[in-house]
């Protein structure tokens, strides 16, 4: 694992990537809310599945089932239906047990603590500070197999686990990376850039914002 940038260089792509974000930011449904529970469906929605797809149904689906207490008392087949255009069928399962776990032993709210989100069905690392950013406004991390290859190439970072968003210390490097403010502004760009820019076998790093402070693209 790489040293941490020094202060300058992190703020420097923080502005640059936050800059880029501003004119070229994708434009999801989800983005708009700040509701927990919104979050938490959209991530769930998300997982191995395109983001156009997830699109599609979001508002519709999050119109039929508002929160919680809805989707719990919801019949299996009427949200496994809902969600057909998504594929993945596990998913409608997953999402009905996590209302009930809530309902059970969190009084209806979404939780705050990384640890309780943790303990709901199919809820890792990745969706549990997407939650807690997106939805509870918490400064975490978001770290996904995008983000890892973008820090990768821009800073050299090489976890030393076969399994880098598993590796606690790339989590701790990209905890350190998050700027004092904006920082949901901030994650939201690191998967935008590299979803659009940096992709796995496309790089456009003629485009690139951070092509100035990039190791990959100075050798």
């Amino acid at each position: 694992m790489a040293v941490v940038p020094n202060y300058k260089q992190r703020l420097s792509f923080q502005r640059i990537i936050l800059k880029w974000f501003l004119k070229n930011q994708r434009h999801y449904p989800w983005r708009k809310q700040s509701n927990p529970y919104m979050i938490l469906v959209a991530e769930i929605m998300l997982q191995k599945t395109n983001s156009g797809k997830v699109t599609t149904i979001y508002t519709e689906f999050t119109g039929k089932y508002p929160d919680i207490r809805t989707l719990a008392a919801s019949n299996l087949g009427d949200i496994e239906n809902a969600l057909i255009p998504l594929g993945l069928k596990y998913r409608a399962s997953r999402l009905k047990k996590i209302s009930e776990e809530i309902i059970k032993k969190h009084n209806f709210e979404i939780p705050s603590l990384s640890q309780d989100l943790m303990a709901l069905p199919g809820i890792g690392q990745y969706i549990a500070n997407a939650i807690l950013c997106f939805g509870h406004g918490k400064k975490v991390p978001i770290v996904d197999v995008n983000v890892i290859r973008l820090y990768k190439r821009v800073f050299g970072i090489i976890s030393e686990k076969k399994r880098p968003r598993d590796d606690p210390a790339f989590w701790d490097f990209a905890e350190k990376m998050l700027p004092k403010a904006h920082f949901k502004e901030y994650n939201m760009a690191l998967l935008d850039l590299s979803s659009l820019i940096c992709q796995i076998t496309v790089t456009k790093c003629h485009n690139c914002p951070a092509s100035g402070v990039c190791i990959s693209h100075s050798i």
